[in-house]
C-alpha cells in the first residue's frame, strides 16, 4: 500500500469516529478496560488496531491482512500483526479471541469469500465472543442524481462480472446468522456525501479517491471511462450533484454473538 493509500485509510477512520461518534458497536467496553483478545480481521495501515491499542492497554490487540500494510516497528506493546488471507485461514487456533472487528471489505471479498470468512471468523471467536462488521452501502445513497446513478450501475455491474455482492452491507445481517451467529443488533447511519461541514467534505474526498482508483476495473463496465480525464470530470458532477441534492451514503453498522454453547 502507498503512503497515499495509507494516509487515506488513516483518514477515513477518523471521518468513520467522527460520523458514527464511536470506534465499535458491540458492548465490549467492560471487557477492553479489563483485558480481552482481539481481532482487527482485514486490519490494512491498522489504524483502529492503534487506537483501540492505546485508549485500551489491558486487552491484546491481532491484525491481519493479506499484505504487509501495518507499520512494523513503531507500534503499542499490546498490537501484532500477521499476513494471511481471512477468506482462507486464519492463522490461530479455534476460540482464540473474545471479540473480532472487520470493517470496509465489500469490495475485497467475492461471494464466497464472504461466506468462508464468517465461517473462519466463528472458528476463532470464542463461545459467548461478539462480532462486529460495518460496512457502507455503495448501492443505496440516498438523493443520488443521474451522474452518481449511472456511476453505481457502472460498480453494480463491474462487482457481478467480478463475483462481489454489490449490496454486501443489507446482507451482513442474514449472512451472520446463516454463518451460526445469533443475537444481531443493526444500526443504519446516513452519512453526509459532499454537504452538512468537514465530515460531508472528507467522506466525498475519500468516496472520489475510492473511485479513483478502481477506474480500470470501472472502464471494462463501462467503455467511456477508458479516458480518465472523462472519467474524472463525470466523478465531479457527481460531486456536484451530491452537495445540490444533499446526498447521504448509508452506512451499517452490526455486531453479533457465537453462540455459549
Amino acid at each position: 500500500m502507498h503512503c497515499i493509500e495509507a494516509d487515506r485509510v488513516h483518514e477515513q477512520h477518523w471521518i468513520l469516529r467522527a460520523a458514527l461518534q464511536c470506534n465499535y458497536h458491540a458492548p465490549v467496553t467492560k471487557m477492553l478496560e479489563e483485558g480481552i483478545t482481539v481481532l482487527d480481521s482485514g486490519c490494512g495501515p491498522a489504524t483502529w488496531a492503534f487506537e483501540m491499542g492505546e485508549t485500551y492497554p489491558r486487552s491484546k490487540f491481532h491484525g491481519i491482512d493479506a499484505s504487509c500494510v501495518f507499520p512494523e516497528n513503531i507500534k503499542p506493546a499490546n498490537v501484532e500483526f500477521v499476513i494471511g488471507n481471512i477468506a482462507k485461514h486464519i492463522p490461530y487456533s479455534d476460540d482464540t479471541f473474545d471479540y473480532v472487528h472487520q470493517r470496509l471489505l465489500f469490495l475485497g471479498l467475492t461471494d464466497s469469500d464472504w461466506v468462508s470468512t464468517l465461517k473462519e471468523l466463528y472458528r476463532v471467536l470464542k463461545p459467548g465472543g461478539y462480532i462486529d462488521l460495518a460496512e457502507p452501502n455503495f448501492q443505496g445513497i440516498l438523493s443520488a442524481g443521474p451522474s452518481m446513478s449511472s456511476l453505481q450501475t457502472t460498480l453494480f455491474e463491474m462487482s457481478m462480472a467480478r463475483d462481489i455482492p454489490p449490496s454486501i452491507a443489507t446482507e451482513l445481517e442474514d449472512r451472520l446468522l446463516k454463518a451460526g451467529f445469533e443475537n444481531p443488533v443493526v444500526r443504519i447511519v446516513d452519512i453526509p456525501l459532499n454537504h452538512n461541514g468537514k465530515i460531508g467534505e472528507l467522506l466525498w474526498g475519500d468516496y472520489r479517491h475510492a473511485y479513483i482508483n478502481i477506474r480500470p476495473v470501472m472502464a471494462k463496465s463501462n467503455p467511456k471511462f477508458e479516458d480518465a480525464k472523462v472519467y474524472e470530470a463525470h466523478i465531479d458532477k457527481c460531486g456536484e450533484e451530491a452537495k445540490q441534492s444533499k446526498a447521504h451514503l448509508k452506512w451499517y453498522a452490526i455486531y453479533a454473538q457465537k453462540p455459549l454453547n
